[in-house]
């Protein structure tokens, strides 16, 4: 694989992934002095790569494959399976239809030559006469929308999958004279990255019923959602007086009986306790809320490149030195998925950015960003097919680049980069904005926290530290405009509280603040520290860990209880993640066992008015 090949290719991989807006927010009103919180319509998105019909014809079987041919009077044929949808879907739950498609020529004859040219181009369902939908820019190595009649063709797939075949077909064709196109089809085996994207794609967003949208309930990645918020579900009636701690020794798996070391932090997912045990043969274990064994899973051994992560979906995403699988929990480990990692040269696939995790949408896609010269955003689709890359070598900055996220609205992935941010439009990644940070621009030494969207579209946060001077600094955006800079000491990872405040640790006190232009916000205690990243409750409730005491604060900023000492504790830096049930999971980086901190609840004291009666 050439360097500058992938990078001239960019503009080619612009096709609409599995990430159109997956909820629509809301804030709930809220009595008064009571936090209001964030609301989400379930909204889930299929993303279905083009299948060739059985050819009609000689010349229609000529068009299939890597390209199809485009010209008047011969139209091109696509079947979408529409299996992956739910059944008993109806056009009224369908929120948004595309098809998408990229032509890689454009032909036009006038004489003898041949000049660019706008071709029109209409899609109908296969054996009809009237268009689903139609448009009139058609150009070389860009995106085309098919959408300026969403309804009807959001009609002909609810109509298709709900026949017994569960299959769309459809046509191309264009009605202007002496022109013709070719258009991408499905990319090469060997081109994993740079044309996978370009195939003709069918995204259909729809709002699932109650059933399926409580099916996903309990989905915890490592900040609890595609926007890094760091909130979790637990919404206790008052927070904990303190917690207590258990240390439990990890199960003996294996044909050798010895426990391994775990893959970063333990992740959560419906009342379970989900671990990667790594070593020269890597297993996937479960427990439940007591540290049980439920079940275990060899997955094959290979170097872990990175924390497991963990989709809505139940599928388990592991990257290790070769490729990125997919294990289905809700089959005891069964593999599903695999994507082969690009190769710099023979036996040297690409790794992982970095100081990079993958971040997983809504929807089950993925999102990495690879190092190694080739540096760039890849997208893969729930099945691990690659959908999306976006270059990063060039005009984005030099330094370290961060990890993912989503915007609230699921249409950009932001990565903090050199100076900056880029943010690529998922609907359109032929280019990306760039987000200019300002003072206190990150340097060489720089780690980037994972970045946090805002509540309102458009909405961010990125912060990091430079590990050389011990500086850290956290920027607030709103669009392309910057809010405020908070610069001082080394920052914690923020958490988007249920309000959109925004919470971090940096000097000593918990600072809190809002998206208003120069909001100086509110700082909360006295000689704080963390060495782990915060987590907060639905409730607002917070929680961090600092070498060995762990801290509790209030929505309001009172401190629930006295910085907790455990002599006993895990190591000094920790990596946290929050139970449904409010307590907090962690484990050492090279430890043989975990540790939960329970929550301990104690009665609210009563309001002064109810004491005065008891007199």
């Amino acid at each position: 694989m050439k360097l500058r090949s992938l990078h001239i290719c960019l503009a080619l991989l612009a096709l609409v992934p599995a990430m159109l807006p997956a909820a629509e927010r809301t804030v709930a009103a809220a009595k008064p002095g009571s936090v209001a919180f964030a609301g989400s319509s379930a909204v889930s998105t299929t993303l279905l790569e083009a299948r060739d019909p059985p050819p009609a014809s000689t010349a229609e079987a000529a068009t299939g494959g890597e390209h199809y041919w485009l010209r008047p009077g011969n139209g091109v044929r696509l079947a979408f399976d529409l299996d992956s949808l739910p059944a008993g879907l109806s056009a009224a739950q369908m929120r948004r239809c595309v098809l998408r498609v990229v032509a890689s020529e454009v032909r036009y004859v006038r004489e003898h030559e041949a000049v660019a040219a706008v071709v029109e181009l209409a899609v109908r369902r296969v054996g009809e006469t009237r268009p689903l939908a139609a448009l009139r820019d058609l150009r070389p190595d860009r995106p085309v929308s098919l959408n300026p009649d969403n309804g009807r063709l959001c009609e002909a797939v609810a109509e298709a999958a709900a026949a017994p075949a569960r299959r769309l077909e459809l046509e191309l064709y264009t009605a202007t004279a002496r022109a013709s196109s070719l258009l991408h089809g499905r990319a090469p085996a060997e081109d994993t990255i740079r044309h996978a994207s370009s195939a003709p794609r069918l995204v259909i967003q729809y709002a699932p019923d109650a059933a399926a949208a409580a099916a996903t309930k309990g989905w915890h990645q490592p900040q609890h959602d595609a926007g890094h918020s760091g909130r979790g579900d637990s919404n206790p009636a008052h927070g904990p007086s303190g917690f207590e701690l258990q240390a439990l020794p990890l199960p003996a798996v294996g044909e050798d009986a010895g426990p391994g070391l775990l893959a970063e932090r333990p992740l959560l997912w419906r009342d379970q306790v989900i671990a990667v045990q790594r070593g020269k043969r890597n297993f996937l274990v479960v427990l439940d809320g007591k540290g049980a064994l439920l079940w275990s899973s060899e997955i094959g051994g290979g170097v872990v490149q990175r924390a497991p992560v963990i989709g809505p979906q139940g599928l388990l995403y592991l990257v290790t030195e070769d490729a990125v699988r997919a294990w289905d929990l809700e089959a005891r480990g069964a593999l599903r998925h695999r994507f082969v990692l690009p190769e710099l040269a023979p036996q040297m696939p690409v790794r992982l950015a970095p100081f990079t995790k993958p971040t997983v949408g809504e929807d089950g896609s993925l999102y990495l960003v690879l190092g190694d010269g080739v540096d760039g955003v890849l997208g893969l689709d729930a099945r691990l097919r690659p959908f999306l890359f976006f270059g990063l070598h060039e005009g984005a900055g030099t330094i370290t680049p961060g990890s993912p996220a989503l915007s609230t609205d699921g249409r950009y992935v932001a990565v903090p980069n050199g100076e900056g941010a880029v943010l690529v439009d998922l609907h359109d990644p032929a280019e990306a904005e760039r987000l200019v940070f300002g003072d206190g621009t990150a340097g060489s030494g720089w780690r980037h926290h994972l970045p946090v969207a805002g509540m309102r579209a458009g909405e961010w946060i990125f912060s990091g530290y430079d590990a050389e001077d011990g500086t850290g600094t956290v920027w607030a955006f709103a669009g392309r405009a910057p809010r405020w800079q908070a610069s001082g000491g080394t920052s914690t990872q923020p958490v988007l509280a249920p309000d959109g405040r925004v919470c971090f640790v940096q000097d000593g006190a918990l600072n809190v603040r809002g998206f208003g232009p120069g909001d100086a916000g509110r700082r909360f205690g006295d000689g704080l520290c963390a060495s782990s990243n915060p987590v907060m409750d639905g409730a607002g409730n917070l929680f961090f860990w600092c070498s060995g005491t762990l801290h509790g604060f209030a929505p309001d900023g009172r401190a629930l209880f006295v910085g907790q000492r455990f002599a006993d504790g895990p190591e000094e830096n920790l990596a946290l993640a929050l139970g449904a049930d409010g307590s907090l999971w962690t484990a050492n980086a090279n430890g043989g066992e975990l540790f939960v901190f329970r929550p301990r609840f104690s009665p609210p004291p009563a309001p002064p008015a109810a004491r005065h009666q008891r007199r």
